[in-house]
């Protein structure tokens, strides 16, 4: 009996330190932010898209995951080259032209820890319109200008953590035989 305590207590600390060790390792970096952000809609057509991430990428020189696309209602992708990794910033240049619509920005980086990791957003840029006549108003020069609202972080995309349920099944595994060799022999 104190064998199989014994041993069930030695599965259980080695379960835990797997898990402790296995779990910051599982996680990936996040976006943070983007210029256009997610849900905006500029009244000019933007000349790059930034995206910020919680943590410093892989370069493109380590790695050949990093890509994006920007596209219109119409299926156009409006990427005018290659995207730019320096540290925690994903840039990408945009074709001049863009019209008023919707888009789609679809972009995959390989994060600190070497996992791919995707997601998508959209922004929209308003419809052409005819500009007002300019009229004459009085400016109060004491009054701040507003700061622009928060907008919340685009939705990310991400694979299941596959390296942390190898680990755990792999633990579970092993106790289960454990525990069945336990007991075989407390038969005999």
């Amino acid at each position: 009996m104190f064998r199989i305590r014994t041993a069930l207590a030695g599965v259980a600390i080695a379960a835990a330190a797997v898990l402790a060790l296995a779990a910051p390792a599982s996680a990936h970096d996040a976006l943070v932010s983007s210029t256009p952000a997610a849900g905006e809609e500029l009244a000019v057509a933007p000349e790059q898209i930034v995206l910020t991430f919680s943590n410093e990428l892989l370069s493109l020189e380590e790695n050949s995951g990093t890509g994006m696309t920007v596209v219109d209602e119409s299926a156009r992708d409006w990427v005018a080259g290659a995207p730019v990794v320096e540290a925690d910033t994903v840039t990408v240049p945009l074709e001049p032209g863009m019209s008023g619509g919707q888009y789609v920005v679809t972009w995959r980086v390989v994060s600190s820890d070497g996992h791919p990791t995707s997601g998508e957003y959209s922004f929209s840029i308003a419809a052409d319109v005819v500009a007002p006549a300019p009229t004459q108003t009085a400016v109060d020069e004491t009054t701040e200008p507003e700061e622009p609202a928060a907008t919340e972080a685009p939705v990310e995309t991400d694979a299941t953590p596959w390296p942390l349920l190898i680990m755990l099944g792999a633990v579970v595994l092993a106790a289960i035989i454990l525990i069945s060799v336990l007991v075989a022999r407390r038969k005999r």
